[in-house]
């Protein structure tokens, strides 16, 4: 089996392909359990040191992959076989609150939406290093003249500077959005089965 997801073949850029690897997800899955189990501990809702015990096994590299994968193999499960090769690692007696009273999309959405945002700053900062090559175009032919074009032919004079002066103007523009929409994109889906926030108890929507 590949690490690397098919939609990284769609990527060129080898920061955000990195991102798209089937172990960078799983330990995008891991961190979500282990910040699950702490916010759940701080509300009492499972046991004391248990969030420390997760956390500390919610590392990739401590998993047997063999047990994971053989676990895929068995169940065709999306995450039970990561949730249960997670409890043996951190063992007795915290391994049993591992994924209390989440749901799989709960995990995995809010996982993918972790490496979505690794993905956002990567991008942002390639955006960086495509506006500071069209402020160099913009100032190296600010004097240069070129002919303006309008309905396909030949307008008023112009200059060639002034093109790239009108696509950083664009793009910053954009850049502004993408930096907006973060905070309302990058938040955690989590409400138990079904949503209900059931399987959270009292302090589930907490």
């Amino acid at each position: 089996m590949s690490d690397e997801l098919p939609t990284a073949a769609r990527v060129s850029d080898p920061g955000i392909r990195a991102l798209y690897r089937l172990e960078n997800r799983w330990q995008a899955w891991l961190d979500v359990e282990a910040a699950l189990a702490k916010a759940q501990e701080e509300l009492g809702i499972i046991s004391n040191g248990a969030a420390a015990a997760i956390a500390r096994g919610a590392r990739l590299e401590l998993l047997d992959r063999a047990r994971i994968d053989e676990g895929f193999a068995r169940t065709g499960h999306t995450i039970v076989p990561l949730v249960w090769e997670l409890s043996r690692v951190v063992g007795e007696p915290y391994g049993g609150w591992v994924h209390w009273g989440a749901t799989t999309q709960n995990i995995t959405q809010t996982g993918d939406l972790l490496v979505l945002r690794q993905a956002h700053e990567v991008f942002l900062r390639l955006l960086g290093e495509a506006l500071r090559a069209m402020a160099d175009l913009a100032e190296r032919g600010a004097d240069m003249l070129i002919a303006g074009r309008t309905h396909g032919q030949h307008a008023l004079p112009a200059t060639f500077g002034y093109k790239p002066a009108v696509w950083i103007d664009e793009m910053i523009r954009h850049v502004q959005r993408l930096r907006e929409i973060a905070p309302r994109l990058f938040v955690a889906m989590l409400g138990g089965g079904a949503g209900t926030f059931a399987s959270l108890g009292a302090q589930g929507p907490a």
